[in-house]
């Protein structure tokens, strides 16, 4: 077969598998004027320019050259043998084959991205062409050429192995975009209720990524534009500039660098202006290769920058961070591993290839993981600050609102049980004399101490609060009148008795004391806690430190309140 026999040997398809990787047995031929025609790239393969790609080469980098290719291919059987010459590839724009036999073309099949889907002969998601090879030797001529990366990853196969495969990356697939799905969904749903931008811009993330599988993997035009040329051959590019700046926006948001690196924050504005004015002058330049180009070494280059910032934040105090810098290193690695196959820098294998997919599913499994913690975070913020508002911060005993609140279910539980309750309110005696003579410091001393006094003889069924001011309430459900009052005046002595240390010196204080018991005439637990009000007052004006108590079919109603002179 010409200068080429001794270098060449062909393909025995007898002893082929089912499926067979043959960039080895590529002779080729790099066209930079990108305007050879078939007979002089014919000629100059029968005068031996033509080399063997012995090192399996399928990426050809970002180029806007043409390559010819040739492989021989044996039937030394007396049957003809249908097979598929199958690229692993959505975006070429022209894959043109001429199959030859005795040096002269028998047959000859044009396909690639410059035809409609729907036009296409075998509709495969990625460019495929059959053919019926007939005993003896046929030589398969190709020109391959594109204004996308040139990636042309050859197999030897059948229909029922590209069927097998079909089933499998079915299956890989339809795992990848259901977990996008459903943390799209997630995230969308955690922004409407958190209102945090890093969970609409993760989505949009994912989104953007999701868009650019579709386009990069031919689902897009199999299935949603296959019959628009202009979509197929911009598509991509717009996905992956979405996906570069959708990246960069999550990049700023997650890492909250208006806290942790706020001067880099603040250049934000200049780097998505600037992007945008990038895009903008890609898409009117209209050079589907330099876009792509750009866009992959972007895309590179977004490794280091992402990492570098997961690192100064870390440094910084931002312990989330410890999430990021893994899933980026995977996700973005993967993206620029597949990036490197692209331009050629790495060898061609199928697991390389789509290490941006296996990269972001890490990525988003970890980074899911990190809003998770996030979120736990936020909640544990709530739940802190919701008890926080429920507490005087002072005594760390119920404020008045929450102690409402807590008894009102015991309230109506109690009405409807016809249960006795009973109230006790309780003043500090002379407390702004305490202030006055030692210091707001000593008064809180005293609020302190009363605090813990009190908590130490009530039970747990109790619901115990600082009413306001000098002022504590205790509500006691199943409680009579009578072990009320032996309860409040308990307390009381253990007040007497109680010594509070000061900076000044021990200080000793005393209490005053009104109870009230539920009778069947009250309808609020205000009318029950406005008569313990009333017998506190009877208790300040019987000289301090005692204990007063309303009758127990009393009602605020028809209490005469004596006038007095504020205490």
């Amino acid at each position: 077969m010409y200068s080429l026999g001794a270098i060449s040997k062909p393909i025995e398809l007898t002893n082929v598998p089912s499926e067979l990787f043959i960039n080895k047995h590529l002779t080729i031929l790099q066209d930079r004027s990108a305007d050879l025609s078939f007979q002089n790239a014919f000629k100059q393969y029968k005068q031996g320019k033509f080399t063997l790609n012995a090192d399996e080469r399928a990426s050809f980098g970002f180029i806007h050259d043409a390559l010819w290719a040739s492989v021989l291919i044996n039937n030394s059987s007396d049957k003809e043998i249908k097979k598929v010459l199958y690229l692993d590839t959505a975006w070429l724009d022209h894959a043109d084959f001429y199959f030859m036999r005795q040096g002269k073309v028998v047959n000859k099949a044009f396909i690639g991205d410059t035809l409609p889907f729907n036009a296409r002969e075998n509709k495969t998601r990625m460019l495929s062409q059959q053919y019926t090879f007939k005993p003896g030797t046929t030589q398969v001529f190709m020109r391959f050429e594109s204004q996308d990366p040139l990636l042309i990853p050859l197999y030897l196969t059948t229909h029922d192995a590209i069927q097998d495969n079909l089933i499998i990356s079915s299956y890989f697939y339809g795992f990848i975009y259901g977990a996008f799905f459903i943390l799209f969904v997630y995230n969308i749903t955690l922004f409407i209720s958190l209102k945090d931008s890093s969970y609409v811009f993760y989505s949009l993330y994912l989104l953007s990524f999701f868009c650019l599988n579709i386009a990069y993997t031919g689902h897009g035009f199999k299935f949603i534009w296959p019959n628009s040329l202009l979509l197929q051959q911009w598509l991509m590019i717009l996905f992956l500039y979405c996906y570069i700046t959708f990246s960069i926006a999550f990049c700023f948001e997650f890492l909250k660098l208006k806290v942790f690196a706020p001067k880099i924050y603040q250049i934000r504005k200049w780097v998505y202006t600037g992007l945008m004015l990038l895009i903008t002058s890609l898409f009117l330049n209209a050079d589907q290769l330099l876009a792509v180009n750009i866009g992959v070494a972007l895309t590179s280059l977004l490794v280091v920058i992402f990492l570098s910032l997961g690192f100064l934040v870390l440094k910084n105090g931002h312990d989330t961070v410890k999430f990021f810098i893994p899933a980026v290193f995977l996700g973005a690695g993967g993206a620029a591993t597949s990036a490197a196959t692209t331009w050629g820098f790495i060898p061609y294998s199928t697991l390389i290839f789509h290490s941006i997919e296996i990269g972001m599913l890490i990525e988003m499994s970890i980074l899911a993981l990190a809003l998770a913690f996030n979120l736990k975070k936020v909640d544990k913020a709530r739940i802190t600050a919701e008890v926080s508002a429920q507490l005087d911060h002072l005594t760390e005993l119920y404020n008045r609102r929450a102690f409402t609140v807590a008894v009102s279910p015991l309230w109506n539980l109690g009405i409807r049980d016809q249960q006795a309750f009973s109230i006790i309110l309780l003043d500090i005696d002379w407390f702004k004399t305490i202030n006055d003579d030692y210091g707001h410091a000593a008064g809180d001393d005293v609020l302190k101490s009363i605090a813990q006094t009190l908590q130490q003889h009530i039970r747990k069924s109790d619901i115990l609060a600082r009413w306001g001011g000098e002022e504590f309430i205790i509500f006691l459900p199943n409680t009579t009148q009578s072990d009320a009052i032996n309860l409040a005046d308990l307390i009381r002595k253990n007040i007497q008795k109680m010594t509070v240390l000061h900076d000044t010196g021990p200080l000793s204080v005393t209490a005053s004391f009104g109870v009230a018991v539920y009778n069947e005439q009250m309808t609020e637990l205000e009318d029950l806690i406005k008569l313990a009000d009333v017998a506190l007052y009877k208790a300040k004006n019987s000289g301090r430190n005692v204990v007063c108590h309303m009758p127990q079919n009393q009602t605020i109603k028809n209490q005469e309140v004596n006038k007095m002179t504020p205490i």
